[in-house]
C-alpha cells in the first residue's frame, strides 16, 4: 500500500481512494500514478513515462500531459502545492512524501541513470523476427525451461501458428518441428520434453529434436502444466475443472470439480508446485467482468483443495517460496508458504504493462531460479465487433462495436439482434441493422443469454446475487421481465419449439454439471430431459419440433449429438472430430456447428439418420462460446452469418528478460 495526504493506492487492487471513499481512475491513469509513485521525491523523465504507460505504441506527447491534468484533478494539492510538480523540459516529479514506498525497480532522472547494484534487475529483450511475430490469442504465448536454459513462445506463420526455441546460449530460435496450429507451450521438470496444444490434443516432443507424441485428446484448452510425477494437468475447456493424465498418455481423469454453490465457474491456468504434489490454479467466478476478479487455489493429488489469494489470475509458485501472479496488466509477488496455503507478507510489483489476455491468461514465465520472460502490453482489450460473414467467410460488412459482445440472436425478420453485453454489469441490447441504433432492453442484476420466444418475447437468463433464473420480457416492453423458471441452480434457455409450447434449456448442477431440462409453456414445473454425470449443454430445438441437438462430453470431448424430442430417444452423434454450438438452418435442412476456428456444415434434407458428412463451410477467428448459448447465428435465409470478432492488435515482436527480480 502507498499512502500520501489522505490518500491510499492499493496496488493489487489498483484502487485509488481518498479516505475510505474509492475514486473513479481509468487503467491508463492509474498506471501513470503509479509510474510515479514508485519514484516519488524523483524527477521522471517524460520519455520513461512515455515508455512504461505506452510500451509498444507511438503516442503523442500531449497524451501524457492529459493524464497528468486527470491525476492532479483528483488529487487537488497539499497545503503549499500540487501532488505532482513539473520539471521544466524534463518530466514529472511527485513531491509529496509517501508513506510505504517499496524500493523502486529503477530509477530515472536528469543526471543519467544510476550505476547498477546487486539488488538491481538486469532487463534484456529477444528480438522476435517481424515476419514471424508473437501470436497473442486467449492462451500462453512463453514458457521458460525449468532450469532457464530455454525459453519457447508461439509465433504467427503463414496463417497458422508454430513454436520456436530459443536456447539462451544461441542467437538464434528454432521452428519446432511437427508444433503447426500450436498453442499452450509448457515444459516437464527435467526439460527433456516439450508440451503443447494442437489439433484438438495434448503433445509432446523432445526438446533436442524429434517426433511429437500425442498425449490425449482436448476440446479448448484452458492451460496445461507437467508435474514432477510425471502427469500432466490440464482444462480441458473453458467451464470445466482440472483433469490429469499420464505424460505416457492414457485416458484422463478428474481433479477438480467446479463449485456451482459457490459460484465458480471454470478452473484454469493450472502451474505444477514445486514439490509434485499438485498446482496453483485460477478460478473464474460468476457475474465477474474480468479475470481481475479471479482468485487463486492450491489443489493437492489427494483432492485437498485451498483458496489461497483472492483478484489474481495465472499465478504460480517458485522453488524460494515466491508466488508470482497477475493482475491489471502487472506482475505482482509475494512470500508464499505452499504447506498452509499462504502468503508470507505483502504483495510487491515485478512488473507493469505485462500483456494479458481476457481469458485470464499473462503472456509471462518464470523459471525455477526466478529468471523472468514476458510480453510487453495490456490485457487484451474486450471489445469486439458485431460482423455479418457469408458462405464463404467473406465479411460484408461490420456492424457494432463494444464491450464483451455475446451471444447475437436475430430476429425473425431478419432486421435486428438481441446480444448481451458485458461490462460493470450485463444487461441485453437490441440491434436494428438498418438504422444502426442500439436499445437497451434490461436494467437490473446481471442479464445474458437472449434468445426470442413466442409472439417475439425474450426469454433469458438474470440473477441479482444469487443463481441466474430465466424471466421473459414482453416485445412492448411495457411490463417488467416476468420470472418464468426459478431454482438453486443456475440457467440458460437454450431454445423454444417451432410452435412455441415447449421450451429447452440447460441447467447447471453442482454434482451432475449441465443438465438438459423441458418446461412446458403452461404446465408449471420444468422436466428434466438429458440428466447424466456428463455436461449436456447448448439445446436448440430443430424447426420440425421433433427433434433437439445439443453438445455432450460424454466421449471425453464436447461432441454434437441429436435426439428425438419423445423421451431423448435415437441419439446420433453428428459431429466427427469434436463440436459445439450446434444451430439450424430455419427450414431444417442445414445443422451448423463449430470445431476450433471451423464453422462445420451438415446436411439433414434427407432426415436426421441420413445427416451428411460434416464440411468445413468457413475458417475465422471469431470468439468462441463457453457453455451457455451459441457465439453465432444464421440469418433466416442461411446465407450469412452473425459473428463475434474480438478487436486485433499490434502483434509485439520482442520477449523481455528479467534477472535477479526476486532477490
Amino acid at each position: 500500500m502507498y499512502a500520501f495526504g489522505p490518500f491510499s493506492v492499493d496496488p493489487t487492487r489498483r484502487v485509488l481512494k481518498r479516505g475510505d471513499q474509492p475514486l473513479p481512475i481509468t487503467a491508463r491513469t492509474f498506471d501513470v500514478l503509479m509510474a510515479l509513485l514508485e519514484q516519488a521525491g524523483q524527477t521522471v523523465g517524460k520519455d520513461h513515462l512515455l515508455r512504461t504507460v505506452w510500451p509498444d505504441t507511438v503516442v503523442e506527447e500531449a497524451n501524457l500531459s492529459q493524464q497528468i491534468f486527470t491525476i492532479r484533478k483528483l488529487l487537488g494539492t497539499t497545503e503549499k502545492e500540487p501532488y505532482i510538480a513539473t520539471v521544466p523540459r524534463c518530466g514529472y516529479r511527485f513531491v509529496a512524501p509517501v508513506i510505504g514506498r517499496p524500493p523502486a525497480l529503477g530509477r530515472t532522472s536528469t543526471t543519467g541513470p544510476e550505476p547498477p547494484s546487486a539488488g538491481t534487475p538486469l532487463r534484456l529483450e529477444i528480438a522476435i523476427p517481424a515476419e514471424t511475430p508473437l501470436a497473442m490469442r486467449s492462451t500462453p504465448t512463453v514458457a521458460a525451461s525449468p532450469d532457464g536454459s530455454m525459453v519457447v513462445f508461439v509465433v504467427a506463420d503463414g496463417g497458422t501458428t508454430r513454436l520456436c526455441l530459443r536456447r539462451l546460449n544461441a542467437f538464434h530460435s528454432n521452428p519446432v518441428p511437427g508444433s503447426e496450429g500450436a498453442a499452450n507451450p509448457f515444459f516437464s521438470p527435467d526439460g527433456r520434453w516439450l508440451g503443447f496444444e494442437s489439433r484438438r490434443r495434448l503433445w509432446k516432443v523432445p526438446t533436442e529434436g524429434g517426433k511429437p507424441f500425442a498425449v490425449c485428446e482436448v476440446a479448448e484448452v484452458r492451460g496445461a502444466t507437467w508435474t514432477a510425477r510425471d502427469e500432466i494437468i490440464f482444462a480441458p475447456g473453458p467451464a470445466t475443472g482440472l483433469w490429469r493424465v499420464a505424460a505416457d498418455g492414457g485416458a484422463p481423469q478428474p481433479l477438480t470439480v467446479l463449485d456451482f454453490d459457490g459460484g465458480e465457474r471454470t478452473h484454469r491456468w493450472p502451474h505444477a508446485l514445486p514439490d509434485g504434489d499438485g498446482v496453483i490454479f485460477t478460478i473464474g467466478h460468476s457475474g465477474a467482468t474480468s479475470f481481475d476478479e479471479a482468485s487463486l487455489a492450491l489443489a493437492r493429488l489427494t483432492g485437498e483443495r485451498r483458496l489461497v489469494l483472492q483478484h489474481a489470475t495465472d499465478g504460480r509458485v517458485l522453488p524460494d517460496r515466491q508466488l508470482i501472479w497477475a493482475r491489471g496488466g502487472s506482475l505482482l509477488a509475494a512470500p508464499f508458504d505452499a504447506a498452509v496455503a499462504r502468503l508470507g507478507g505483502l504483495p510487491r510489483i515485478v512488473a507493469h504493462g505485462v500483456a494479458a489476455s481476457a481469458t485470464g491468461a499473462a503472456h509471462f514465465s518464470c523459471s525455477r531460479d526466478g529468471l523472468l520472460f514476458h510480453i510487453a502490453g495490456e490485457t487484451q482489450t474486450l471489445k469486439r465487433e458485431l460482423v455479418l460473414v457469408d458462405r464463404n467467410g467473406a465479411e460484408t460488412a461490420g456492424h457494432l462495436t463494444g464491450e464483451m459482445l455475446e451471444e447475437p440472436r436475430w430476429s425473425r425478420d431478419g432486421g435486428a439482434a438481441i446480444l448481451s453485453m458485458r461490462n460493470h454489469s450485463s444487461d441485453l441490447w437490441s440491434y436494428d441493422f438498418s438504422r444502426g441504433t442500439l436499445g437497451r432492453l434490461t436494467f437490473d442484476g446481471e442479464n445474458f443469454a437472449g434468445i426470442y420466444g413466442p409472439g417475439d418475447a425474450i426469454t433469458f437468463s438474470s440473477s441479482n446475487g444469487g443463481p441466474a433464473d430465466l424471466y421473459v420480457l414482453q416485445p412492448d416492453r411495457s411490463l417488467p421481465p416476468e420470472l418464468l423458471v426459478s431454482s438453486e441452480f443456475d440457467k440458460v434457455a437454450g431454445a423454444w419449439s417451432p410452435d412455441g409450447q415447449e421450451l429447452v434449456f440447460a441447467e447447471y448442477h453442482p454434482d451432475t454439471g449441465a443438465d438438459l431440462w423441458l418446461l412446458e409453456r403452461h404446465a408449471g414445473r420444468p422436466q428434466p430431459f438429458v440428466c447424466t454425470r456428463f455436461n449436456e449443454y447448448c439445446p436448440v430445438f430443430a424447426p420440425d419440433g421433433r427433434h433437439i441437438a445439443y453438445v455432450t462430453d460424454e466421449s471425453g470431448r464436447p461432441e454434437v449429438v441429436v435426439v428425438d424430442r419423445a423421451g431423448a430417444v435415437g441419439k446420433r452423434q453428428i459431429s466427427t472430430d469434436g463440436g459445439t454450438e450446434p444451430v439450424w438452418s430455419r427450414d431444417g435442412r442445414e445443422l451448423f456447428y463449430r470445431s476450433g476456428n471451423r464453422l462445420m456444415h451438415v446436411d439433414v434434407s434427407g432426415g436426421i439418420t441420413q445427416a451428411g458428412i460434416p464440411t468445413t463451410l468457413f475458417e475465422g477467428n471469431s470468439v468462441p462460446s463457453t457453455v451457455t448459448l451459441a457465439n453465432y447465428d444464421v440469418s433466416p435465409d442461411a446465407i450469412t452469418f452473425l459473428m463475434i470478432r474480438a478487436a486485433t492488435a499490434t502483434a509485439p515482436t520482442s520477449l523481455r528478460v528479467t534477472i535477479g527480480w526476486h532477490r
